[in-house]
């Protein structure tokens, strides 16, 4: 299974990267007296939003594949892909309020910034509310994943959930270990 999630350091990786250079291109002197547009925005600004934008999508990215992985695998925490885009949704909103400010409040004047305001509460309350329906879709299963460790076992090939007594895996068909 190690193998499997490679792909997930990877984009831990670029997640790190990308914000260490946002932060230290961002602080410094060059890119923060370098202006464009009469001097509203700055290219510690456009550096910073780069950054962390790209760290926002490749979160994103991180989340679907995370998602993705848990259904195909299966097993005790594939309850858990019904959860993942929720979470990453409510994260990535309520990041990318701070993300975009960057870049367009040097040109937002109250009523806009109030306008602004506004649509990313009522974006951050709908991916909240995705996430409550989420778990209240799943508690059954979740309930099952964390409590089910003495009625089934887990194959060791796949992960997946196999029934306590059970010879071979009902996904992949390894056989499994004899019941004590």
């Amino acid at each position: 299974m190690n193998n499997s999630w490679n792909w997930a350091g990877r984009y831990v990786a670029v997640i790190v990267v990308t914000l260490v250079l946002a932060a230290a291109l961002g602080s410094m002197d060059l890119f923060e007296k370098t202006t464009v547009f009469g001097g509203k925005l700055t290219a510690a600004h456009l550096v910073r939003f780069l950054g962390y934008a790209t760290a926002l999508v490749a979160f994103w990215l991180l989340g679907q594949r995370t998602a993705i992985s848990l259904r195909q695998q299966g097993g005790r925490w594939s309850s858990l892909q019904h959860l993942i885009l929720p979470v990453v949704s409510l994260i990535f909103v309520a990041s990318a309020y701070s993300v975009l400010l960057l870049l367009l409040k040097p040109f937002m004047d109250a009523g806009l910034h109030n306008l602004y305001n506004w649509l990313f509460i009522a974006a951050i309350l709908a991916a909240a509310a995705w996430l409550v329906m989420a778990v209240l879709n799943q508690s059954s299963m979740l309930t099952e994943a964390f409590t089910s460790s003495g009625k089934s076992n887990a194959c060791p090939e796949c992960g997946a959930n196999c029934e306590a007594g059970a010879k071979f895996c009902k996904s992949c068909g390894h056989k499994l270990a004899a019941a004590a």
